[in-house]
């Protein structure tokens, strides 16, 4: 099986888009339509969905509700959302909270999907979140920057979203220890480091070399982001398992720190036999 051919099973299936940015614009106009304060300024499709990288029958949005101060804390704009949300959707549904985001699953015709809603106050510039003072108001606006980002990668390399997608399956198939978001950062470094006349499995072998490397101690920094960050001023504080990914949303966050020592091994095994597999044309265990 050619990548080509893997890549047509793994890209999500024309109604399951649908629904997902329906679940997003749905959200927002209960939102807008559901309080006297709540002031809705964008809607944002964010996550894997946002950035084009969800596979097939995975069925989560993320959704970034950008809100306009209105006078009250981001807390009790947040505890509005949940009321707006617990009035509007069926009284069986289940709401896991934290200080900055809502989850919950809707039950849809393509499945069950996982909700996670993030209100936030707005940010435009990288140099705003590294200086505020309560990042939970704002954590949800940071998906601004990351798409911001890697339309950046992009415009380099216009199949980068294919090799996430890759990486992803590859990932799900050998339950790797590696976040989402760690994926798309971590192939944005291996796209920069590739000549562009490459050919995809080219590009696909040097996601798996980069992944390696950064087991060994390679940290993951931003790239093609000199407009918004200079890396020299990048902290290296200390981690336990010396893994680094620098956030390119928010600088002063290492995301890789809580990788543990196996883990870690179980990653650096799985990138090995994966840049055995490309070098010898065996593509399948990219797809089950």
């Amino acid at each position: 099986m050619d990548l080509e051919k893997i890549l047509l099973e793994l890209y999500p299936e024309r109604n399951q888009e649908n629904c997902l940015s329906g679940i997003v614009t749905k959200m927002g106009e209960i939102l807008i339509n559901s309080s006297n304060y709540l002031k809705i300024k964008k809607v944002i499709p964010a996550g894997s969905f946002g950035k084009k990288t969800l596979l097939k029958n995975h069925l989560e949005v993320d959704c970034v509700y950008i809100l306009e101060h209105n006078g009250y804390s981001y807390y009790h704009n947040l505890q509005e959302v949940l009321r707006v949300l617990k009035d509007m959707l069926p009284k069986d549904t289940d709401y896991d909270t934290s200080d900055h985001s809502i989850s919950f699953h809707l039950n849809k015709p393509i499945g069950s999907v996982f909700v996670d809603l993030l209100p936030a106050f707005e940010i435009t510039k990288l140099s705003q979140i590294l200086e505020v003072k309560n990042k939970d108001a704002y954590y949800g606006s940071t998906a601004l920057l990351q798409i911001k980002y890697f339309k950046n990668v992009i415009r380099n390399y216009s199949r980068f979203t294919d090799l996430v997608r890759l990486v992803k399956s590859w990932r799900n198939i050998n339950n790797i220890p590696l976040t989402s978001y760690m994926i798309e950062l971590i192939v944005s470094n291996a796209v920069f480091d590739t000549r562009k006349d490459q050919e995809l499995h080219f590009f696909l072998e040097m996601c798996f070399r980069t992944i390696q490397s950064f087991t060994d101690g390679r940290a993951i920094v931003p790239v093609y982001w000199e407009n918004e960050f200079d890396n020299s001023e990048i902290i290296f504080n200390y981690s336990p398992n010396n893994l680094w990914i620098i956030d390119p949303s928010d600088p002063s966050d290492n995301i890789a720190e809580d990788i543990s020592e196996e883990e870690k091994y179980i990653i650096n095994s799985g990138a090995i036999n994966g840049v055995n597999n490309i070098k010898n044309g065996k593509y399948e265990f990219l797809y089950k």
